[in-house]
């Protein structure tokens, strides 16, 4: 099969997967660090919140604010995936990665935070089903691959990737299919290889623990939730390169970005080896060298990880007490009442090293009346909320009086200096708000002015159809239309066919399937459209009619009749909808 053959039916799914391993370890570093600033902090806190969750005594207590952070570093990680798509789309063009704005980062979140959420329901939902799910797969995928291609809406993300999805089908099912044993596979050897930690250890230095007498310990829902995690930090970056790959040559039959990129590679390999001839001509009588090259420095193998073999029992607040007042180590006579015992035990108990512990907290009867699931998540996110604002004034209220405390006079007396900490307080979240509102008035006044300032701009009027230096760059597609259907109510019928056949030229020039130029005849443009839209044959025959008609209309004799104008016109519509 020919290239061009090749480029119509897609590349194997093997071939796919090769080049996008290849396009992938020779991405700039910054690629691959781009993905993993984002998947890193959410897989390690979506791990924490499994751990914390199935094992904590208190899990009830802070899952609305470990349920927020995760769903946030979700959010964080798609971000950051589609940044790594979109440098790996440069450089499947041969092009630098084109700068990062505020605005474009802002677009891309607001894309990605409103589409991928859904993907957590659909998938499984659509594995269910079987026959869909490769399709829904490939279309988020797509999202990702596409999220920041481009500035465009959410609409146009979604229709984007659906017409991605659709593509090649055979390929994306044996892609799915690939991958998935792929990472079945990389699944296994993570795990024989955490198995097997605790055993090298043991024998190569000697470290004895209770996971190397007994390897069944380590088999818990942790140790897979961390095996999983560490599969997807590995497998994932594969997969987002090969249906950012896939969207790349998706794409590339439209614009033909593959072969741009083709020739760059080939411009670009073809200096070294020019210079290299000239330098081979240049020293042939010279007498050859061979430089030794220094040998590899091999990196040290991490170092193996080591298990304390027993924990010292904390020291107490009652511990340390004690030794501050007998530091000699002599048998204290002053008694502890028993409150203070009890809130002491009270406080050592809850810190976190014993709460695993603790038998998990049961809910009261109680809490059979309380409010459905989704309204109790909310009240625990503002219960969340409210202890994070009444932390900070807490620790601003420890905060000020040992910043102060130097300049405190010593015959002041405490009361005095307290109140006026408390008004300090006071006067400096009064100056906070008032800013706060400050700056929201001036906010809110400048846009007011902003839109009173926007001057009002003359309608432009409508071209002379009738003069042969008017083209179709000089107004847009709707433009042209409306104007065509306003001649042909007046009966102007060779303008007006005119007007239609400059809207079918401006909505292809938008499509980048024509460049308007005014050196161009009718007939460029046709050439012009059969090599780029070679993929639409319905879309040729119904533009080169077009020019047939035009062509006899405008530069010969022929008459043209009002039905004639509205098949030209409906031709037009025709094509709008077929590009």
């Amino acid at each position: 099969m020919n290239r061009a053959g090749r480029r119509q039916q897609g590349l194997g799914a093997i071939e796919l997967i090769e080049q996008a391993i290849h396009e992938l370890r020779a991405a700039p570093p910054a690629t691959l660090a781009s993905y993993y600033l984002g998947a890193l902090p959410f897989v390690l806190a979506l791990l924490f919140f499994w751990a914390d969750m199935s094992r904590s005594a208190f899990a009830n207590q802070h899952l609305a604010g470990a349920a927020l952070g995760v769903a946030a570093l979700f959010l964080w990680m798609k971000f950051w995936q589609a940044v790594f798509a979109r440098n790996l789309r440069a450089a499947f063009a041969g092009e630098p990665p084109p700068p990062l704005g505020f605005r474009q980062c802002w677009r891309i979140f607001i894309a990605q935070t409103a589409l991928q959420p859904s993907g957590l329901f659909l998938l499984p939902l659509a594995l269910l089903v079987a026959l869909p799910a490769a399709w829904t797969c490939a279309f988020y995928q797509n999202l990702t691959a596409l999220g920041a291609s481009e500035a465009g809406d959410v609409r146009s993300a979604i229709m984007r990737a659906a017409r991605q999805s659709a593509l090649w089908p055979r390929q994306n099912h044996v892609l799915l299919a690939i991958l998935f044993a792929f990472g079945f596979y990389v699944f296994l050897n993570w795990t024989l290889v955490c198995l097997a930690l605790p055993f090298l250890a043991r024998t190569l230095l000697g470290v004895e623990s209770i996971f190397a007498r007994s390897p069944f310990s380590l088999l818990n829902t942790s140790f897979f939730a961390a095996m999983f995690g560490l599969t997807y930090l590995t497998v994932d970056p594969i997969v987002k390169a090969a249906y950012a790959l896939r969207c790349f040559y998706g794409d590339s039959l439209e614009s033909g970005e593959d072969l741009k990129a083709d020739l760059k590679r080939l411009a670009a390999a073809a200096q070294p080896a020019t210079a290299l001839l000239l330098l081979a001509l240049l020293l042939s009588n010279a007498p050859s060298t061979s430089v030794a090259s220094p040998p590899p420095v091999l990196a040290s193998p991490p170092p193996p990880l080591e298990e304390r073999a027993g924990e010292r029992r904390p020291s107490t607040r009652l511990d340390t007490a004690r030794r501050a007042d007998n530091p000699a180590g002599a048998a204290s006579t002053e008694s502890v009442s028993p409150k203070k015992l009890d809130r002491t035990i009270q406080e050592v108990i809850q810190q976190p090293k014993y709460a695993w512990r603790m038998p998990r907290e049961k809910l009261n009867a109680s809490e059979d009346a309380q409010p459905g699931f989704i309204l109790r998540f909310l009240q625990k996110v503002g219960d969340f909320l409210r202890r994070v604002i009444n932390g900070f004034f807490d620790w601003l209220r420890k905060w000020l009086p040992k910043l102060f405390r130097h300049h405190r006079p010593e015959t002041s007396s405490g009361y005095a200096w307290i109140m006026l900490l408390e008004i300090l307080l006071y006067v400096l979240v009064g100056v906070v708000i008032i800013g706060l509102v400050l700056l929201l008035f001036r906010i809110s006044r400048n846009r007011h002015r902003r839109l009173q300032a926007i001057p009002s701009q003359a309608i432009q009027p409508a071209p002379d159809l009738s003069d042969e230096s008017v083209g179709a760059a000089q107004l847009p597609e709707d433009r042209w239309t409306s104007l065509g259907r306003e001649l042909l109510a007046r009966g102007e019928l060779r303008l007006a066919a005119r007007a239609f056949y400059f809207a079918s030229l401006a909505h292809l020039a938008e499509r980048n399937l024509v460049s308007l130029a005014k050196f161009k005849s009718n007939r460029d443009y046709e050439r012009e459209l059969r090599r780029r839209g070679h993929s639409f044959p319905e879309l040729l025959a119904l533009f080169s009619e077009n020019v047939s008609v035009i062509d006899r209309v405008w530069y010969g004799l022929h008459q043209i009749s009002a039905e004639r104008v509205n098949q030209f016109a409906a031709n037009v519509e025709r094509i709008k909808t077929a590009a």
